[in-house]
């Protein structure tokens, strides 16, 4: 940057010097307008003597432009990131995973996951929000690291997440949603007296084949009640629309 701006400097003030030489070699060439050598050097001194302090001012002045500008984009990208990724855990907000999942369902089936943590609660109250801060992270890293191509995931809000899966059919989809919960339940989140909280997860699954994304939500919202119910810390995948009912819906 600092040999950019020289050069930026040197140029600007070789332009006037001899902007102004040629000048004052012109006036020379006036019809009685006699000019000594000595004049002529003086006007270039002169030229020097004020483009170079300007050339510089200038050359700073860009360069600060350049940096304010670098600066602002870098905070449109921040912002646009925190728009969109929950800070906390890394994963996409509710709205952009909500959007995301939609027009996924839009270019084919798949299955959705609902994810809760189970007494979250009772951990934040025990070990303040701190710790279950801390359940959050891991359990968002969790999440992450069993995703694949083409999985989307995201917060949904508080202690609850979701995943979007393009499956092959409903085995695979509860396939994974329990090696999610596994890896859950052999997460070990230190407190900051020393202690341990082994967090675990209760998780919906449900086909969006014949559904709306309102319709699927509520499905799977519904198998994961159904896994609270049954003791928590299990998944619980809703029946898949019949075949028939998918197309009398598609047709209608």
């Amino acid at each position: 940057m600092k040999s950019h701006g020289f050069r930026h400097v040197a140029a600007g003030t070789g332009l006037a010097v001899a902007a102004t030489s040629l000048l004052l070699a012109v006036a020379a060439l006036v019809p009685g307008f006699a000019m000594p050598v000595q004049l002529i050097v003086v006007g270039m001194i002169v030229a020097l003597a004020v483009s170079a302090p300007v050339c510089i001012v200038l050359s700073r002045q860009q360069a600060r432009i350049s940096a304010l500008h670098e600066e602002l984009a870098q905070a449109f990208k921040r912002l646009e990131r925190s728009a969109r990724v929950d800070g906390m855990t890394g994963l996409t907000h509710r709205d952009v995973f909500l959007e995301m999942t939609r027009d996924a369902m839009a270019d084919r089936d798949g299955w959705l996951i609902v994810a809760d943590v189970d007494h979250f609660k009772q951990i934040n109250d025990a070990f303040g929000h701190g710790v279950g801060d801390r359940v959050l992270v891991a359990i968002g890293d969790a999440i992450q690291s069993n995703l694949r191509a083409g999985d989307l995931c995201g917060r949904l809000g508080g202690e609850e997440f979701g995943l979007f899966l393009h499956a092959r059919n409903g085995r695979e989809a509860h396939a994974a949603a329990e090696r999610l919960r596994r890896t859950v339940a052999e997460l070990v989140v230190t407190t900051f007296a020393g202690g341990k909280v082994v967090p675990t997860l209760s998780l919906g699954v449900a086909a969006t084949r014949g559904l709306t994304l309102a319709e699927v939500m509520r499905v799977a919202d519904e198998a994961l009640y159904d896994a609270k119910r049954q003791g928590r810390n299990r998944t619980v995948s809703a029946p898949e629309p019949a075949m028939d009912q998918h197309l009398r819906l598609v047709t209608a």
